[in-house]
Parts: structure tokens; sequence; C-alpha cells
């Protein structure tokens, strides 16, 4: 067939899917269900018209539908990699690592259960061998999550169904694709069954997709940060690398392209946005989103043409066979949600799904492209005998058509019977709210639109007097006061909150003053935030917050490495870090204090706001106290980094500028760009890296404790030799009632907590703490713990009493202020 022919064909094609749109619209069916059927009709239609008697004008036209080169390749090389890729990056991977064990059973282990019953049953009423009944398992196990996903989006599915069906769906085809490779090597081998064999040949096809995905999804985003802001250059890396990655793996590496290609997906999902231009990615996501819709479009036409020539050899025989396939599928999702998400909820490793949810996904399981695309390629495999080509066509087939004619049409009426097209009772109930704010803005702005133009008052007063109507219907609704209640509306407010936060920080303004893996790691805390706020309210959110200032694991191994083998690097760069965190964190809060203010009041009333103030205060408080501790100690740093926030944000707005100047028609487009190439340029000189200083600290500082001040300068050059850092988080202790005394501790900066039985001090900068156990040569009596980022210095034990020998005095002045230390703890303790 000619390239030319080819391509009119599929350009027509395209013009057909386009235009099936509207009609899946109306009819209410999945789009990808009614191009199944138009694809039938145009692919039957032109043979017919090809073979008829009847007349010979459209021949040439038929033609061209019939004889168009369509292969399993065309499906799985061609079309495929773009659809797995886009539907990866597309997924939310933070909310889906909440699922992670409910999809991996789904797709994995659901996957087995599926092949082994759908083998099994169709073995006992066919007389095909059970590998090629397996082999037919494995086909029919992929399932199609485009028809679904759409009908979930346009119904207002719960956001956690489609999730699931979204993961489970992309984790599902990569599984069954590396079992259906498995059985059809064990075909053309001759070999017999052997599970162990198909078990380390699917265990390293996913593997090895996994490891490649992420190594490859990492080059690609590294590659892609490094071409800065060439757009188009970034844009063409991101399309070209799913087809590079699935084909290097699938024919060169010899593991599951889909696998790979699915992984480096989500690895661009978790790390590339923040790599890009906020206007860049949005241009990125639209075009993927685009191109996915072309060639999910062909996916289902294509296949739709092919199914005349595979069921060519159709018997009412194979009715049996089918249908016996469908039951065994459907039962397999039935083990999986009603057999084994039961046990996994009782054991806390997973959240609760819904009877109603589990019930859409076993119906929802839709077959499709894929589906037909393997049965293809063992149609197309010479090394296949004729029997076993036939038995897979028609029944692999048949399979697919049952689930969409059957199970697609279905669908839309099952979600309405079980109620999952409705909102919540708490969003029924905000829905007055939001609506009775919408449309008084309206009316209001439309009164504004008519006297600014001078239009006619008494055409605006008639269009005016739709929303007055409206407005007064929705008054009358009383379902808000009875059904949401402060509780309520503060999770709403926190949520939003929230959900405003994660905007604030992929804000074009704040686009690369913070670095892409702080940008990873804070929205791994939002997202931490909203399911807190949804599960536990005030105290859960409030606790989410407070997670990126806890001692953490990687912190205490980084002090460790400091003080005891003097690495200072390593913890200078975490500190770094964490100070960019809280700069960006502080200014989020701020607008956050500034949006409650502006779109919640009138939203939630005035008692959920005030207490919203109060967390957004509390939230405030506690980072300006780890900022003070921060910039107490790296002064420098920390005004450079604040000049470096100023700078950046001055660069945002100059780029604003010129661009809106530009789409003003004020400056030309080449004066635009030249504009925007100087500023680009300027602030490219002014990327110099800012670190901070953590090495030991000068004599002169050791002046601002008063137990040094009798020191003379040479004795407190020595003793800056002496002393050791201790840099400590919030939450960590120093040291617990009953340890060892190692040594007197001073505070530089920060603040600690003194807990004596059930007192508790406070000192802060300039005090000191842990003299009693070292004049006492006793045990520690109470215990410290860091309430900030505290910079303590250490004098140890045997320096301690170095010095106490030849400054006398300096150790009477310890033991004086000891003793009314425990005169004081003594009469609190009497008075309590």
């Amino acid at each position: 067939m000619p390239v030319s022919d080819i391509v009119l064909t599929i350009a027509a094609l395209l013009i057909v899917i386009a235009c099936t749109q509207p009609l899946a619209r109306r009819t209410g069916l999945p789009f990808t269900v009614v191009l199944g059927f138009v694809g039938v009709i145009i692919a039957s239609g032109a043979s017919w018209l090809l073979h008829t008697r009847l007349t010979d004008q459209f021949n040439e036209a038929a033609a061209l539908v019939v004889n168009i080169p369509v292969s399993s390749a065309t499906f799985l090389d061609v079309l495929l990699p773009i659809l797995l890729f886009q539907g990866a990056i597309t997924i939310d991977v933070r909310r889906l690592a909440k699922d992670t064990v409910p999809v991996i059973f789904l797709a994995v282990l659901g996957v087995f259960v599926a092949i082994a019953l759908i083998g099994g049953a169709v073995s006992l009423v066919s007389t095909a061998p059970l590998v090629v009944c397996l082999l037919f398992g494995a086909i029919v196990a992929t399932t199609d999550p485009s028809a679904v996903i759409s009908l979930f989006r346009d119904l207002g599915a719960p956001e956690r169904l489609t999730r699931l069906v979204e993961g489970e769906s992309l984790l599902n085809d990569a599984t069954a694709i590396a079992a259906f490779g498995a059985f059809l090597t064990l075909i053309i081998s001759g070999g017999g069954y052997e599970p162990g064999l198909i078990l380390q040949q699917l265990g390293s096809a996913f593997l090895g997709g996994i490891i490649t995905g992420i190594i490859c999804g990492r080059l690609a985003i590294s590659l892609i940060s490094w071409l800065g802001s060439f757009r188009s250059a970034q844009l063409t890396i991101t399309v070209a690398f799913p087809f590079v990655i699935y084909i290097l793996a699938k024919n060169y590496i010899q593991i599951s392209g889909v696998v790979a290609v699915v992984t480096s997906g989500l690895v661009f999902s978790a790390m590339a946005r923040p790599r890009f231009e906020p206007e860049t990615f949005k241009f990125f996501q639209e075009t993927l989103e685009q191109l996915a819709w072309w060639a999910g479009g062909l996916v289902f036409i294509l296949a739709a043409l092919v199914v005349p020539d595979l069921l060519s050899d159709f018997a009412l025989s194979d009715i049996l066979i089918i249908l016996t396939a469908v039951i065994a599928a459907l039962l397999a999702r039935a083990v999986i949600l009603f057999g084994i998400f039961p046990v996994l909820t009782a054991l806390k490793i997973t959240q609760r799904v819904d009877t109603p949810t589990k019930i859409v996904i076993v119906w929802g399981g839709l077959r499709g492209a894929v589906t037909l695309a393997l049965a293809l390629a063992v149609t197309e495999n010479p090394l296949i005998d004729n029997e076993t080509q036939r038995f897979i066509a028609i029944q692999a087939t048949g399979f697919a058509l049952f689930t969409l004619l059957i199970q697609g049409t279905t669908l839309t009426s099952l979600m309405q019977w079980l109620k999952l097209d409705q909102l919540s009772p708490i969003e029924r109930a905000f829905r007055t709210q939001v609506l009775t704010q919408s449309l008084s803005s309206v009316k209001s702005g439309l009164s504004n639109f008519s006297n600014r133009f001078q239009l006619d008052p008494k055409l605006t007063d008639l269009t005016a007097k739709q929303y007055i109507n409206r407005l007064s219907r929705i008054a009358e609704d009383k379902s808000y006061e009875e059904e949401i209640n402060d509780k309520d509306r503060l999770i709403i407010g926190l949520v939003a909150l929230t959900n405003q936060e994660k905007s604030l920080l992929l804000d074009q303004r704040l686009s690369g003053i913070l670095r892409h893996d702080l940008v990873d790691r804070y929205l791994l805390v939002i997202e931490d935030m909203i399911d807190a706020a949804r599960q536990s309210g005030r105290e859960g959110y409030i606790s989410a917050a407070k997670k990126p200032y806890r001692h953490s694991t990687r912190f205490k191994v980084l002090s460790w490495a400091h003080t005891h083998l003097g690495f200072n690097r390593p913890i200078a760069s975490h500190l770094g870090k964490h100070f960019h965190f809280l700069l960006i964190n502080r200014i989020l809060v701020l607008e956050l204090k500034v949006f409650l203010d502006n779109k919640l009041h009138s939203l939630l009333g005035p008692r959920p706001v005030e207490v919203l103030q109060e967390i957004l205060n509390q939230r405030l408080d506690s980072i300006e106290r780890h900022l003070a501790a921060l910039r107490l100690q790296y002064p420098k740093f920390a005004r450079t980094l604040d000049r470096r926030i100023l700078e950046r944000f001055a660069y945002r707005d100059e780029i604003e500028q010129i661009k809106n100047l530009r789409e003003a028609g004020i400056i030309s487009t080449d004066l635009s760009r030249s504009l925007t190439n100087e500023a680009n340029s300027f602030h490219a000189t002014r990327r110099s890296k800012i670190h901070v200083d953590i090495k030991a600290k000068t004599a002169e500082l050791l002046t601002a404790f008063p137990v040094f001040k009798d020191l003379e300068i040479a004795e407190l050059a020595q003793m800056t030799q002496e002393l050791q850092t201790r840099v400590l988080a919030d939450g960590a202790y120093v040291f617990r009632k009953g340890d060892s005394a190692d040594g007197l501790y001073f505070i530089e900066s920060g603040a600690v907590e003194i807990r004596i039985g059930d007192e508790v001090h406070r000192l802060g900068h300039g005090d000191f703490f842990g003299e009693m156990a070292l004049l006492d040569e006793a045990h520690r009596s109470a215990s410290v713990k860091s309430i900030s980022y505290s910079h303590l210095l250490l004098l140890e034990k045997d320096t301690f009493r170095k010095l106490a020998r030849t400054h006398p005095n300096w150790r009477s002045a310890l033991a004086e202020i000891a003793a009314k230390r425990k005169t004081m703890n003594r009469e609190n303790k009497e008075a309590s």
C-alpha cells in the first residue's frame, strides 16, 4: 500500500475520531466504546463494498480501509508507548503511594489469579492445550482504563476509585504482557509447563523493567534540567523518551518495555514538574495529552478495523468458551477485592475500599486495543500452528467485544444505581454555600459590566433576574445548616488551605527559588497534611505540618558523622536546604493567611475561620522559632539567601512585564525575545552556589557566654580548639535522665527544654546546662531535649576537669550557679 494512501487513511480516521466525540457525549456511552462500534461498522461496510457485486464505485475507497497495514507492531511499538507514558505521568504518584498495596494486589496478584482461573476454566470447556489456554488468559488479563476513566470523570466518580483503576491498569498491562511473552516463548519452544521457569522469566522481565525505568527516568530528568529554559528541546526529549526506552528495553535488553515505560513515567510524575518552568510544564502536559488522545483514538478504531478478520472463522460453539472466560475473569477480580482486600484492611496494611467501589472495579475491567494487539501478535507469528492462531483470535476478540459492548454500555447505569456519581453529604451541603457566593458575584459583576459599557438597563435587569431567582431558591434550601457542622467546615478549610499551599509552591513566582529536591520534599509534606486533615482534623494537620522539623534518621546520621568523624559538608548542606525550606514555608503560610481572609471567610463562617487563623499562626510561630535559631547561627548565609529570593522575585517580575508588553502589542516579538534573553543572561550570572559555614567558632564569639568572661583571649582561643559542635533538630534529646555525664553544654543558638519530674524549664541563647552531674560526679538528674534547631557547644568532661583545676574561680562560679539551681528545683518540688 503506498505511503500516501496510508497517510490519507490515517488522516480520514482521525477526522472520524474527532466527529465521534460529540456522538459519545450525546449517547452517554464511553468514547472508546463508541469508537469500537464505529470502527466495526466501517470495517464491515468497507469489506462488503469491496466484495459485493452490486457496485464497484466504492472499491478504491473501501480498499484503503481493508488493506491498511495494521499489525501488532502498530499497536505495541508505535501507539502503546506514548499512551503508557502519558497515563503514568498524569497519575499523582504521591497520592497513589497511599494505595500502593491495593494497586499491586489488583495488578500483579490479580493478573496471576486471572490467568489461572481463566486458563483453567477455558481448558475444561475447550480442546485447546492448557498452555494455550493460559496464553489466552494472559492476553485477556490486560485491562484498558481509558473508557472507564473518562466515564468516571464525566460522572464525577470518587477520586480514589479513579486512582485505583488508573494505577491498577498501568501495572496490570505490564504484568500481563510479561506473562504473555513467557507463555508465547513456552509454546514456540515446545517445552513443558514449568511454573518455576515462568515465574523466573516474569520476575527478570518485571524487575529489569523497573530498574531500567528508574535509571532512564532519572537520566531524562537530568537532561531536561540541563536544557533549562529551552522549552522546545525539553518537550522533544519528553515525547521521544518513551519510544526510546520501550524499544531498547523490549528488543535489546530483553526485559519488559511496558514496565520500563510505566516506571519512567511514574518517575517523571514524581520529579519532573519542579524542573520545568510553570508555563512550560502546562504546555508539556497539554501536548502529551493531545498526542495520547490521537494515539488512543487510533488504537481503538484500528483495533476495531481488524475485528471482522479476526472473527472470520467464528462458530456458535465459541460462545460457550467466551462466556466461560468472562465469568472466570469477573470471578478473579472478585476474589482479590472481596476475598483478599478485607484481610489487608483488617491487618491495617491498606485503607478500606467500600463495596460499591469494589463492584464497579470488578465490572469495569474492560478489554480493548492491547488485548487485540496481543491476539494479532499470535496470528502473525509463523511459528504458531493454525489451530492455536484461530483459537486465540476468536476468543480474545469475542472477549474484548463482550467487555466493550456489554460491560461498557452498562457501567454508567451501574454507577448511578450504586450512587457513585453523587457528591458526598458534606459536599452537597457545601455546594449551597459555593453557589450562593458565586452567583452573587456574577450578579454584581453583570451590573458593573453593563454600567461600564452603557448597555440597555432593561436587558441587564432581565438577565440578572435569572440569578436572583436562583439565589432565592438556594436561600430556601436548609441542607447547609442541617448537614454540615463546624468540624466538617474546618476540615474543608484545612484541605482548601493545603491545596492552595500546593498551588502556591508550584507558582511561577517561586519557580527556581527552591531546589528541585526540596520541592519534592515539600510536596510530600503537603500530601501528608491533606490526608492527616481528612482523617484527624486539626490535630492531624498540625502534626503533619511539624513533621519536617522533627529529628529524622537522616539528620541523626549526618549529626553523628559531623560529631565523630568531622564531616562538615553533609550536615552543612542539610542545614542549608532546611533554611531554604523554612524561608519558603514562611512565605507560603503568610500567603495562606491572605487567602483565608479573602476567599474562605464567607464560605466557612466566622468560627471555622477563626480556628484556621489560630492554626496558621501556630505554624508561623514554629517556623519563626526555627528560623531565628538558624539566622542567629548563620547570619551571612541568611542574608545571602534572603537576597537570592528577592532577586528571583525581581527576575520573574521582569519576565512577566516583558510578556505583558508583548501580548498588549506595545513591543515587537523580536524586542521581546531580546529583552528576555538579556534578563536570562543577567540572572544566570548570579546563580553562584551558597553554603552554610559550620566551622569552629572564634574566640570572640565565646565572650558572649558570661561564664567565659574572665578568661583571656589566648585562653579562649585554646578553648575553641577543645569545644565540639552539636547540631540538634526539634525534638532531639541532648541526654536523658540517668545517662553518664559527658560534658558541659553551652547554647550557641536555639533552645532546649529541661524536664525534672513534672517540672519543665527552658533555656536559650547564652545559657549552659549539664554542670551538676560534672560537679557532683554523678549521672544525669534530668532529661534535656531540643525544642528547635539548636547549635550547642560541648566542653567534654576531661577538658572541663582540666579547666576547673587551672581556673578555680571559674569552677566556684559554676558551683554557685549549680547550687542555686538545686535549691530552686527543691523548692519547686516542695511547693508542688
